[in-house]
């Protein structure tokens, strides 16, 4: 009988993803959620145990890990201004599961973590060994605190950390389903081509099989890897093109004008007693010029996409249609030869 695999952030994005895939296989799953009210899409999913489960509350994770195999750490907390719950759950979540995963024995500890640990230099095909700078951003300093965590227990647990790129796709929250959901309130506009960063993109579909390989191959541990398709765009033709499968047209504005958006946004948030979601600093991620290398994953563990960047965009454009997210007057291809 197989031992399960856990699964944290099994609601989020990429858990969701990865428990579905692993669900289709037959392969037991024992999946932490937060909120079980979020939980439905998971239920639907064969071999799958739910359990409950607080990042921020370490005494919540006691035995939850007995008897699983491997370990697979996507949960992490993205957006938001409060860095006190940055650091409880993106840190002091991670030490204290590190410590469950020794206590029970697992055989790999697979951490999902982001590029965003390599802070925001403007440098090109950043590999592995790039020295990190220092950061002002919650998520990439707390990723970066626990990404050390990680590694100082290695010696005792067998490790592996994934740098995602920017993951895009069904289901894909941060950099597809939020982007055209704020294209079609109008709070999203492409900085000018001359100020504009660009986007590291990473199907869904090929993270998950990269993380498969991650949790398996012998080669893989103790090691960390860049997870992106080797396709960057410029964020401005990004944002461009989800625009065009919404129907929506936009025009580029300054850097300085989102910039101002999103302190207003934050000030409003503050002014209504909420946690700011969108800050002057998440707009960094719209405006970052950086590319990364994933070859270490290719020569290492012969993983290479298989799902290519215009097949991948037309996935995307199918299930934004029928999520409801773009309405069907845009049901057209969308050609990726915008520019």
């Amino acid at each position: 009988m197989h031992t399960p695999t856990f699964i944290t952030g099994a609601t989020g994005s990429i858990g969701f993803a990865l428990a579905k895939r692993l669900s289709d296989s037959g392969a037991p799953i024992r999946a932490m959620v937060r909120d079980m009210g979020r939980a439905e899409q998971l239920r639907p999913l064969a071999n799958v145990e739910l359990v409950p489960g607080d990042l921020a509350r370490p005494g919540s994770l006691r035995g939850l890990l007995d008897g699983c195999g491997v370990v697979y750490h996507c949960a992490a907390k993205i957006l938001g201004s409060d860095p006190a719950a940055y650091q409880a759950i993106n840190v002091g979540g991670t030490m204290a599961l590190l410590d469950e995963a020794m206590r029970a024995g697992v055989k790999r500890f697979v951490y999902i973590s982001t590029i965003a640990v390599y802070g925001f230099d403007h440098a090109e095909n950043i590999t592995e060994d790039y020295a990190w700078p220092t950061t002002s951003n919650l998520y990439s300093l707390t990723k970066q605190a626990a990404e050390r965590a990680v590694w100082a227990v290695a010696d005792r647990l067998p490790v592996v950390i994934a740098r995602p790129g920017d993951t895009v796709g069904p289901n894909q929250y941060s950099w597809t389903v939020q982007f055209v959901e704020r294209i079609t309130q109008g709070l999203l506009r492409p900085p000018l081509k001359s100020e504009s960063g660009t986007l590291n993109p990473v199907y869904i579909d090929n993270l998950v099989d990269a993380l498969l390989l991650l949790g398996t191959h012998p080669a893989a541990v103790g090691q960390a890897f860049n997870v992106v398709d080797g396709t960057p765009i410029l964020m401005c033709d990004y944002i461009r093109l989800l625009a065009r499968m919404a129907g929506r047209r936009v025009f580029p504005v300054p850097a300085a004008l989102i910039k101002g958006a999103a302190m207003l946004l934050a000030l409003t948030a503050r002014l209504r007693g909420r946690e700011a979601m969108a800050t002057p600093e998440s707009v960094r991620f719209l405006l970052h010029k950086a590319t990364f290398s994933a070859e270490k994953l290719r020569s290492t563990l012969r993983w290479s996409p298989a799902v290519s960047w215009a097949e991948g965009l037309r996935r995307t454009e199918v299930w934004l249609r029928s999520e409801g997210y773009i309405p069907d007057r845009a049901a057209r291809a969308v050609s990726i030869n915008l520019w």
